[in-house]
């Protein structure tokens, strides 16, 4: 087991509980509370204190529905409610066995249902962060990785899906390091290796057309503190030699200049894919990778932690200035339902959009507005395999698309269905410079 597997455990972790969780308690759109079934489990219905206060929904029938166990399973059983049961956002009339996540709507009472050790209190736990907001189990390892690396000046991975908040977990790091120098970010996916290079190490005056002025660069910009490369796995291959060489002798080599500097910088590296599966596919050197992966922190994606939706709905609701407004049961279950490919970035958008939407005073509705904004956010982008065969196209069609999308790689890259390191590729070898294309 690797050491950041053993901090992500922790120790005697208490066996986890079979629960119903409240997600959006009313009135005043309380923290999410959580209740251990019992063997005897649990009556729920209009009247029944199964929470902090009875139920108080006139939509919910006076013997709505009950869970029991039934071995190591939690079977939901309808008593022939009027509106039924919601599972997932669809009716239940009669027997449902539970599922880890599972969202139940009885009335206008949303409940979910968790297998997972859960910690006591939620808003206790609650980071300065709100990507970082929650109690699940998959948050909190987060949490104690965290704590385990910042002290130490060794290189971290931080993967994790677009949108769950890598960058958040970057400045955690810095913030808890001790480093005094600044937190300096840049996104790799953005740059030709040339540029890159640039960017990184600096240059000289002189070095290459256009370089009227000296520019010290990102790795001594960080002088002290810490670097922070986003999307590193589309750092050009023909740049990962050099990048490795200063992660190992902690010199860089600015463009066009025959002397190193010394840089005293604590780099942190995240991906949305897995940098490990690149080093296979042949687009990440294997050594790179083994340098910059001292400690590998994995952020969990929104779906896997849906318990964490009614805080972090509270929590981005605060820095969008709606704090303490409160979501129609609608609203409340279409965001505990939505599979959020977009993660914890979809989930702002979509709050935002309805606070927009709402007329103050109001509870957030799921109006059309925000019906199209959730459709968006449902929307994956089909992308080809890394190793797929290549696109078919020419100096003159990569032109064509470097105009359409002002240089904007990242776009193309979707656009045409390749990752960005092949679509890189293909520029390089037509002659092709994105940079020239984006201020036109």
């Amino acid at each position: 087991m690797t050491a950041s597997a053993r901090a992500a455990r922790g120790n005697g972790a208490a066996a986890p509980q079979r629960a119903l969780l409240l997600a959006f308690p009313h009135p005043g759109n309380g923290p999410t509370q959580s209740r251990p079934i019992p063997r005897e489990g649990f009556l729920l219905g209009r009247g029944e204190a199964v929470f902090d206060a009875p139920f108080d929904d006139p939509a919910m029938s006076p013997r709505h529905a009950e869970v029991r166990l039934q071995g190591a399973q939690a079977v939901l059983h309808d008593l022939g409610s009027g509106s039924g049961v919601r599972v997932n956002g669809a009716v239940v009339r009669e027997t449902h066995a539970l599922v880890e996540g599972d969202v139940l709507r009885l009335g206008n009472t949303m409940l979910m249902y968790t297998s997972r050790e859960r910690t006591p209190t939620v808003e206790e736990r609650i980071a300065l962060e709100p990507e970082l907001t929650g109690t699940t189990p998959s948050i909190e390892a987060v949490r104690r990785s965290v704590e385990a690396v910042a002290p130490h000046p060794r290189s971290v991975v931080i993967s994790g899906e677009t949108g769950t908040g890598k960058e958040i977990v970057a400045h955690l790091i810095h913030k808890r390091s001790g480093r005094t120098g600044p937190l300096v970010a840049v996104n790799c996916g953005g740059f030709t290796e040339g540029l890159l290079a640039s960017e990184l190490f600096g240059h000289v005056r002189g070095a290459f057309t256009g370089a009227i002025a000296e520019q010290q660069g990102l790795f001594r910009a960080a002088h002290g503190g810490t670097l922070f490369l986003d999307e590193a796995g589309d750092i050009p291959l023909a740049l990962q030699p050099t990048l490795l060489r200063v992660l190992e002798t902690w010199h860089v080599r600015p463009v066009g200049s025959p002397r190193d500097v010394p840089v005293d910088v604590r780099v942190v590296a995240a991906s949305n894919r897995e940098l490990v599966a690149l080093v296979r596919q042949g687009l990440f050197r294997a050594d790179l990778y083994a340098r910059l992966a001292q400690w590998i922190i994995r952020i969990p994606p929104l779906r896997d932690r849906r318990e964490d939706i009614p805080a972090l709905s509270r929590a981005l609701l605060a820095q969008l200035d709606a704090s303490g407004r409160s979501l129609t049961p609608d609203l409340e279950e279409a965001l505990l339902v939505h599979p959020w490919p977009l993660n914890v970035r979809g989930l702002s958008n979509v709050l935002c959009i309805a606070a927009i939407a709402t007329p103050a005073g109001q509870p957030l509705e799921l109006g059309p507005e925000v019906q199209t904004a959730l459709e968006d956010n449902r929307t994956e982008r089909t992308v080809l395999p890394v190793d797929a065969p290549p696109v078919e196209l020419d100096r003159a069609c990569l032109e064509q698309l470097l105009q359409q999308f002002g240089g904007r790689v990242a776009e193309m890259a979707r656009h045409v269905g390749v990752s960005r390191p092949r679509l890189y590729r293909l520029l390089w070898s037509a002659g092709l410079d994105p940079a020239q294309f984006r201020h036109r």
